[in-house]
């Protein structure tokens, strides 16, 4: 990886030839990276597009996967996975505010911390935007 090794992030990369659209990337991208198999994904929705501070533009997907999940780390692609469970991620003492600066503009977020990791950045604006969502959906506070 050219960008952002070492980061926190979720399952994503580059569109291929083969991919019929940015779903089909998602898909494929979580397989070669975790494993994840087609037919146990449930997509939910998509967020807004999310910006990178590198120039990239992230498109991602919302999904249900069962619960547990026998994931299959590809250490080529990931040193690891791990969770950050909701309500976690939904508690005031585990978001720290953040100040980026995009396209020379700046923009506010946040990052999370649990269990001695921190996700910051891009993926972090991705969960925040997912928590914005969940929260107008289940009614959660």
């Amino acid at each position: 990886m050219a960008y952002h090794k070492g980061q926190a992030s979720f399952p994503g990369g580059t569109r291929s030839e083969s991919d019929m659209n940015l779903l089909d990337t998602a898909i494929r991208e979580s397989w070669e990276e975790v494993g994840l198999e087609a037919e146990d994904v449930e997509i939910l929705g998509e967020l807004d597009d999310i910006p990178t501070t590198t120039g990239f533009v992230i498109s991602p997907f919302v999904a249900s996967i069962p619960y547990p999940y026998e994931f299959r780390v590809s250490h080529r692609e990931i040193d690891e996975i791990f969770d950050m469970p909701v309500s976690t991620l939904l508690h005031k003492a585990n978001i720290r505010p953040e100040r980026y600066v995009i396209n020379g503009q700046v923009a506010l977020s946040c990052s999370y911390e649990y269990g001695g990791r921190c996700v910051w950045g891009a993926t972090a604006r991705i969960l925040k935007q997912f928590l914005e969502v969940f929260q107008l959906a289940s009614g959660a506070r």
